[in-house]
C-alpha cells in the first residue's frame, strides 16, 4: 500500500520494545492510541473468537511512532498457517488495522492481501473500551478475507507457468521494485527450490512462494509493500489469460473477491 512506510529505518523488534513506545499527548479531535493499547485489544478480540496465536513479530520504524506486526495463528489449512498483519500510526500516518495473510510452512514465509480492514481512525472519542468493540469486529471481518486469500493462493497451484511467462513475470518484478535486480540470482535460486518442494512445480504458485522467500529478511512494512504488489502484479497476469484462468478453476481475481465484502 502507498500510505505505508517504505521501510527505511524500519527494524525488526520485540513485543517487549514495541510495548515500550509511549503514548503521545493527543487533541480534542486526534487520540493517538498507544501500540499497547492496540495490541491488548487485538488480544481480547482473538480469544474472544477462541483463535490462539502461536507466536509473534513486529518491526518499528526509527523514532518507534509506526508499528507492523504479524500473528501467526494457530489455524492451518492446506500447509498454509493463517496469519494476521497488524498496523498501527502515532504521527498520523494511517489508521488502525489489520490484513490478511498465510505463513507457508514448507518455505517458512510470509504472504499478505495487503487489504487492511481499517477499524478507527484516531480521533477524539477513542477510549479502550470502543477500540476492544471495534477490535472484535476486525477479528471477524479478517477472517472473511483470510479465507478468500487462502483460496486465491491456493488455485495458483493449478496455473501453469512456461518460459516466456515466467520471465515477463520475473521482469515485471523487478520492473515494479517487488525486489531488486541485484537479488536477481537469489531469486532463482528459490524458484528453483520451489519446484523442487513442491508438487506443483512451474506454476504461479511456485512463482510466488520464490519472491516471498526474498522477503525473509525484510522490515515487516517492506514484506506488507511487496506482498500488495506481488499480488497485483499475479492478478493482472491471471486477468490477460482468461483461458487459463478458467483451466485453473479462477472465477475472479483476488481485488474482486476482496471487493465483495464492505466493513
Amino acid at each position: 500500500m502507498s500510505n505505508l512506510l517504505t521501510g527505511s529505518g524500519a527494524r525488526r523488534v520485540s513485543e517487549a520494545e514495541v510495548y515500550s513506545v509511549n503514548e503521545p499527548e493527543f487533541t480534542k479531535t486526534w487520540h493517538p492510541v498507544s501500540h499497547n493499547k492496540v495490541l491488548t485489544a487485538l488480544e481480547n478480540a482473538v480469544k474472544a473468537a477462541d483463535i490462539a496465536v502461536r507466536d509473534k513479530q513486529y518491526s518499528l520504524n526509527q523514532d518507534g511512532l509506526n508499528m507492523f506486526g504479524v500473528w501467526n495463528l494457530d489455524i492451518q489449512h492446506n500447509g498454509m498457517n493463517w496469519a494476521m498483519g497488524i498496523r498501527n500510526s502515532l504521527n498520523k500516518k494511517f489508521a488502525v488495522g489489520v490484513c490478511a495473510g498465510s505463513h507457508v510452512m514448507v518455505c517458512d514465509n510470509l504472504a499478505f492481501t495487503g487489504q487492511f480492514v481499517e477499524f478507527r481512525k484516531h480521533t477524539g472519542s477513542l477510549d479502550m473500551a470502543e477500540l476492544n468493540q471495534l477490535a472484535i469486529r476486525a477479528i471477524n471481518g479478517v477472517t472473511k478475507k483470510m479465507h478468500l486469500f487462502i483460496e486465491w493462493h491456493a488455485q495458483l497451484k493449478e496455473f501453469p507457468l512456461n518460459e516466456t511467462a515466467f520471465k515477463v513475470l520475473t521482469f515485471e518484478s523487478m520492473k515494479r521494485h517487488v525486489f531488486a535486480p541485484s537479488k536477481f540470482t537469489k531469486f532463482l535460486e528459490c524458484y528453483h527450490d520451489e519446484n523442487d518442494q513442491t508438487k506443483h512445480s512451474e506454476s504461479l504458485y511456485a512463482f510466488h512462494g520464490a519472491v516471498t522467500r526474498l522477503m525473509r529478511e525484510q522490515s515487516l512494512f517492506q514484506v506488507q509493500r511487496d506482498s500488495d504488489r506481488l499480488n497485483k502484479i499475479i492478478d493482472d497476469y491471471i486477468d490477460i489469460h482468461p483461458e487459463e484462468a478458467h483451466k485453473a478453476g479462477f472465477w475472479k481475481s483476488l481485488k474482486d473477491k476482496l471487493a465483495v465484502f464492505s466493513f
